[in-house]
């Protein structure tokens, strides 16, 4: 016969019991696994009174039938199962202690069958590491397997926090860490070689816009002779052509003339007709604060 037991971290536990018979004793004797198992729960009370399922248990040799119990509290196990088996917590651990008696009289009626062909098996699950016992640890599991007719004592320690709950009150204690996006290398480069482009274009369309700004500019004026401001049309001093108001004493006396002065001889009158005489050309007086050009004198 078996007892399992599966602690959870809410304090609660499922438990269930295997009654199993050897298979060998089965063909030795003939019987049927129920038949042994009336036997054994003569005087008892059925095992199968509050189980909420049964099922067929077949394994290592012994066939039978396990009852599978509802989830209880962690101090009403050793009475749910039929074993003085206790559960408490400290902290975070489960601390499951008990004295098994599988002597003739510890069994009772149990006790009554061939207590040569009984054996007895205590599985206890804990949510977390198991941390000491006296029985066989697997994983989170200790295993006993008591000698029948003596009795048995039993203790174990073991975490009452899974994995998963443990991580989630570390995650829930702990500082939350905002992951910012990482941006591909690929990407950093992209934009930086637009970014070159971009500053590229804007230098392109400055240097176009000097350009402009530089060509509309006017051309500056040939150096040569500038007229002085009421200065008389037509030319210098003294050579004008007749009657277009040259100066006094010279020119052909007519329209708009001034008077010759006092004692000047006048001068001579061109004929009716006659074109206008052209002015002298007279060479322009150097510019002392001119600078040389290329060739001089241009």
């Amino acid at each position: 016969m078996g007892v399992e037991l599966d602690l959870k971290p809410d304090d609660t536990a499922g438990s269930s019991v295997v009654l199993a018979i050897e298979d060998r004793y089965l063909d030795q004797t003939g019987q049927s696994p129920d038949d042994v198992i009336d036997t054994l729960t003569r005087d008892q009370e059925d095992p199968g009174q509050d189980a909420v399922r049964t099922e067929q248990f077949e394994q290592d040799g012994y066939t039978g039938t396990r009852y599978v119990y509802a989830d209880t509290g962690i101090g009403a196990v050793g009475d749910q199962v039929g074993w003085p088996i206790e559960v408490v917590r400290e902290g975070s651990d489960y601390l499951v202690s008990g004295t098994l008696d599988l002597t003739e009289q510890g069994l009772g009626g149990r006790g009554a069958a061939a207590i040569e062909n009984l054996s007895v098996t205590v599985d206890i699950t804990f949510p977390g590491a198991v941390e000491t016992s006296n029985g066989t640890v697997d994983g989170n599991t200790v295993r006993w397997e008591p000698t029948v007719g003596e009795k048995v004592e039993i203790h174990a320690r073991g975490s009452a926090v899974g994995p998963r709950d443990a991580a989630s009150r570390g995650a829930a204690g702990a500082t939350e860490v905002v992951t910012l996006p990482v941006v591909p290398e690929w990407m950093v480069l992209v934009l930086g070689l637009s970014g070159l482009v971009i500053l590229l274009l804007i230098g392109v369309i400055v240097w176009q816009a000097m350009l402009r700004v530089r060509d509309r500019r006017p051309a500056d004026a040939a150096p040569g002779y500038v007229q002085a401001p009421g200065a008389p049309y037509g030319g210098a001093p003294g050579y004008g052509a007749p009657g277009y108001g040259g100066a006094a004493g010279y020119g052909t006396p007519g329209y708009g003339a001034a008077p010759a002065p006092h004692g000047a001889t006048p001068a001579t009158p061109a004929a009716y007709g006659a074109a206008p005489g052209h002015p002298q050309e007279q060479p322009t007086p150097p510019d002392p604060n001119r600078p040389p050009s290329f060739p001089p004198g241009f």
